[in-house]
Formats: C-alpha cells, structure tokens, sequence
C-alpha cells in the first residue's frame, strides 16, 4: 500500500492525505516549508518535513517563503524533534513497552478479582502478589488491593509518557524497577516470567540508548 502525508499548517488544520508526489508539488508552490509539520501513515506522530528523507531533495529545490500551509520554525527545537523519523519511531516503540507492562498487569489483576485463575504471563510480578493476597482476604481489604495494582500500573503509565518525551530519566528509573520487580518472579520460580522481563528490559535499554543520543544531538 502506497504511503501518503497529512500536513499541519498555521491555523492548525489538516491537510491531506496526498501522495509523495502531491506533497512535493505543494512545495514546488511554496505552499510547504521544510519546517512545516507532516505525519506519514506509517507514523503516529507528527515531525517536521525536513526530517524527512524522501522530502529533503524537494525542500532544497524550492523555497521556503510564506505559504497557506506553512508553519514557522520553532526558536529552540526540542532533540527529538530533529531526529530522523525512524529513530523516533524505534524510541516510541520502546517506550510503549512501559503501556504494555501496565495494561497486562491490569488485565492480570482483573481476572485474579473474578476469580478465574487465567492470566498473561506479561505484567507485574509485585501486582501478581497483591491479587495473591487480596484473595485471601474480604470485604474492604479487595479495594485497598484493587488501588494498590493501579498505582504500581499508574507508576508505568507515567514512565512510558514522560519515555516517549525523550526523557532518559524515566527509561533509567523505569528499568530498575522492572528489574527489581523481576526479582519476584525469579523468587516464585516463574520462569516465564523472569525471561519476559529481561527481554522487555531489553527492549527499554535500547530507548534508552536512543533518547540518550537524541539527547545529545547526535
């Protein structure tokens, strides 16, 4: 399937999709400028249309004055903001391991609640521990349970937002306390478990790597 381009222009409104052709000749106008914001279908973000390869031998053939869709430069661009598409694309991949992690431990949690003892081998060993003990327990203490398996989930949740915002710091503290938490299932003999979370540290190492990199402006 053919790749096509939405572009953002000043009043904020969308324009497209259209081809690579059709966003080259907006160019060839004057109509786009190289820091005029553009998402391709392949991407979930938006990046500026410098950053893109397939664009860049257009944008240095034509100018770049105003235009009905064109949008100004940013004073002092963030990092990831300047990266190539493709390497922001491997740091949001990454980073979206922190939304996995959180979302299967509450499904994990859920379905220890009902009572079914089904679960995916994806998720929290220290939330596995909670609904452990919140099944031996009745009444109030099942909520004091239920809360304390968001907040270890919500703790991820946050990880992964402040991750896909190219902060190094959340990857950081993000993968000790997976490895730490890793230490439950190697404790419980869950050895499924244990290899999960050292390949998605893995995963998290190689973010981490990334938004180090675009920290630095290589």
């Amino acid at each position: 399937m053919e790749l096509t381009y939405m572009a953002r222009g000043a009043d904020r409104k969308e324009y497209g999709p259209v081809t690579l052709e059709q966003l080259k000749a907006w160019i060839q106008q004057g109509r786009l400028g190289a820091n005029q914001e553009v998402k391709r279908s392949d991407m979930d973000y938006w990046a500026p249309a410098r950053d893109f390869s397939e664009i860049q031998p257009a944008l240095g053939s034509a100018s770049s004055g105003s235009a009905e869709v064109s949008v100004g430069a940013s004073a002092s661009p963030a990092p990831a903001a300047q990266a190539d598409p493709a390497v922001l694309s491997q740091l949001k991949s990454s980073a979206s391991w922190f939304y996995w992690i959180a979302g299967l431990s509450l499904v994990n949690s859920i379905s220890a609640f009902s009572g079914s003892s089904w679960r995916f081998i994806f998720g929290l060993g220290i939330t596995q521990v909670f609904d452990a003990f919140g099944a031996s327990i009745q009444g109030a203490g099942k909520g004091v349970v239920l809360v304390l398996d968001l907040l270890a989930a919500g703790v991820f949740v946050l990880f992964g937002v402040f991750a896909h915002k190219c902060q190094a710091w959340a990857f950081i503290v993000g993968m000790v306390l997976f490895a730490l938490d890793g230490l439950v299932m190697l404790f419980f003999q869950d050895w499924l478990g244990v290899v999960f979370h050292a390949v998605v540290l893995f995963f998290l190492f190689r973010g981490f790597q990334v938004c180090r990199r675009l920290n630095a402006g290589a």
